[in-house]
């Protein structure tokens, strides 16, 4: 193999990718938040971590621990790091030193994949609040009135067209026997399976909004637990008070006594 540890990856690889990024971002905010008067040890370059930052989150290493043990693992991790070792604490203090930071850099690299071909596409992005196609309609989103409407309207329709299939029947037989076939019901089926789809739907949403608001199991145990902690507080002070109840008994009776 080469002996330089660059030559190892190939010119498109993830790593130089993120390091070029790396090199268009303004990292201001990182730079002047570290002391310029060479006390103490050398801090790491905040360029290095947050190009390390980017490059393992990009291929779903979270936990510090694990970035620091990519550091001796991956051929990208110790490029970036220059062959050096970042430990997990380094690396944690340093997210959470400049978190606010590490927010703001979100709206440069949209900027930069911006401006570079294929990356993203900025004619896809849309803000809170725009309206959109999607598969969760407003209706979709009802509230427990609103369904036990649909469900009362549809079950009123499906009597409805019950009731009026059974006339109907009557009435053929009623006239003509059973052998008349001339005059034939309209074709109810497709009308009558969406409405029975629609209330089912409907049922469903309405007892999923029922547990819903039914308080967890954890809820429940804080709520005992809580009633208990408030009945021990209550007998206590209930023992308290008769004591001293019946302290003030006693003394009148020895008053009284001696009296």
């Amino acid at each position: 193999m080469p002996q330089d540890v660059r030559e190892w990856l190939p010119p498109d690889h993830l790593c130089w990718k993120v390091l070029d990024v790396v090199d268009q971002l303004d990292l201001t905010a990182f730079v002047h938040s570290y002391r310029a008067d060479r006390q103490g040890r050398a801090a790491y370059p905040p360029q290095t971590l947050i190009a390390l930052l980017l490059y393992c989150y990009s291929k779903g290493i979270r936990s510090s621990r694990k970035i620091e043990q990519a550091c001796f693992d991956d051929v990208g991790c110790r490029i970036i790091t220059v062959n050096r070792r970042v430990d997990h604490s380094t690396f944690a203090r340093f997210i959470r030193r400049h978190r606010a930071a590490l927010k703001l850099l979100f709206v440069q690299v949209l900027a930069v994949c911006g401006r570079q071909q294929g990356l993203v596409n900025l004619a896809a992005v849309a803000v809170d609040g725009s309206p959109m196609e999607a598969n969760a309609a407003r209706n979709s989103n009802q509230r427990l009135q609103r369904l036990e409407s649909v469900i009362s309207e549809c079950e009123a329709e499906i009597d409805s067209m019950v009731n009026d299939s059974l006339e109907l029947t009557r009435s053929c037989e009623a006239v003509r026997g059973t052998d008349a076939d001339s005059d034939v019901a309209p074709n109810e089926w497709p009308r009558l399976s969406r409405l029975l789809d629609r209330r089912n739907r409907a049922v469903v949403a309405r007892q999923r909004l029922f547990e819903r608001a039914l308080p967890s199991a954890g809820e429940i145990r804080l709520k005992v637990e809580a009633a208990e902690r408030m009945v021990a507080r209550a007998e206590k002070r209930l023992a308290a008070a008769s004591e001293a109840h019946q302290k003030k008994l006693e003394k009148y009776a020895a008053r009284t006594r001696a009296d």
